[in-house]
């Protein structure tokens, strides 16, 4: 895993969304940030996210807060009062791509990074 920031933040003068998801990926996968897609630019996101997963070796799966997740993201709100997506390792929040790197307020929803083919 490498500690990706992410680049543009909630309320940037273009318009163009926070990519906190895109960083959180980056982590997680240990790609440059401009290797990954800011997925949120596109309706089809969360299959685009899929897709790119997938060709990088990994499966992502929702779950629940309350489920155990060994390597994956955390997503909820954040003090900024936006949602926000971070690397979650064994139980607990390992990076924040936001600069102030704060955290969240509270985990509402997981993603496993499982392995494909069960590696």
């Amino acid at each position: 895993m490498r500690e990706v920031t992410q680049t543009i933040l909630h309320g940037d003068p273009s318009g163009i969304p926070g990519n906190c998801l895109q960083a959180a990926v980056a982590s997680l996968l240990d790609l440059p940030l401009d290797d990954v897609p800011h997925f949120i630019l596109f309706d089809d996101w969360l299959e685009r996210l899929a897709a790119f997963c997938i060709e990088h070796g990994y499966r992502p799966i929702m779950r629940m807060p309350d489920v155990p997740v060994a390597y994956g993201m955390a997503w909820g709100p954040s003090v900024r009062g936006v949602r926000h997506a971070v690397v979650w390792v064994d139980g607990e929040i390992v990076w924040d791509p936001h600069p102030s790197r704060v955290g969240l307020l509270r985990v509402t929803e997981l993603i496993a990074f499982e392995p494909v083919g069960g590696a």
